[in-house]
Protein backbone atom coordinates (compact mmCIF):
# COMPACT_ATOMS: atom_id res chain seq x y z
CA UNK A 1 0.00 0.00 0.00
CA UNK A 2 1.18 3.72 -0.41
CA UNK A 3 1.23 5.73 1.98
CA UNK A 4 -1.75 8.35 0.52
CA UNK A 5 -3.91 4.90 0.43
CA UNK A 6 -2.94 3.98 4.12
CA UNK A 7 -4.21 7.75 4.11
CA UNK A 8 -6.87 7.54 3.00
CA UNK A 9 -8.07 4.43 4.96
CA UNK A 10 -7.22 5.81 8.53
CA UNK A 11 -9.37 8.94 7.29
CA UNK A 12 -12.28 6.10 7.14
CA UNK A 13 -11.77 4.47 10.07
CA UNK A 14 -11.51 7.51 11.92
CA UNK A 15 -15.05 8.85 10.96
CA UNK A 16 -16.48 5.34 11.19
CA UNK A 17 -17.29 5.25 15.54
CA UNK A 18 -19.65 8.78 14.80
CA UNK A 19 -21.22 7.38 12.35
CA UNK A 20 -22.20 4.44 13.91
CA UNK A 21 -22.95 6.56 17.29
CA UNK A 22 -25.20 8.63 15.40
CA UNK A 23 -27.31 5.65 13.80
CA UNK A 24 -26.99 3.69 17.23
CA UNK A 25 -29.10 7.11 18.73
CA UNK A 26 -31.19 7.25 15.77
CA UNK A 27 -32.66 3.38 16.18
CA UNK A 28 -32.59 3.25 20.20
CA UNK A 29 -35.13 6.69 19.77
CA UNK A 30 -37.19 5.02 17.14
CA UNK A 31 -37.27 1.59 19.77
CA UNK A 32 -37.82 3.93 22.56
CA UNK A 33 -41.45 5.32 20.56
CA UNK A 34 -42.10 2.18 19.26
CA UNK A 35 -42.17 0.43 22.86
CA UNK A 36 -43.71 3.51 24.19
CA UNK A 37 -46.88 2.93 21.35
CA UNK A 38 -46.88 -0.21 21.94
CA UNK A 39 -47.15 0.09 25.96
CA UNK A 40 -49.95 2.63 25.01
CA UNK A 41 -51.95 0.23 22.63
CA UNK A 42 -51.61 -2.63 25.57
CA UNK A 43 -53.01 -0.22 28.37
CA UNK A 44 -55.96 0.87 25.92
CA UNK A 45 -56.52 -3.05 25.18
CA UNK A 46 -57.25 -4.33 28.70
CA UNK A 47 -59.50 -1.15 29.64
Amino acid sequence: MTSEEILTVSNLISAHPPVIIGTLCVFMYIRGRFLVAQKHSAERSSL
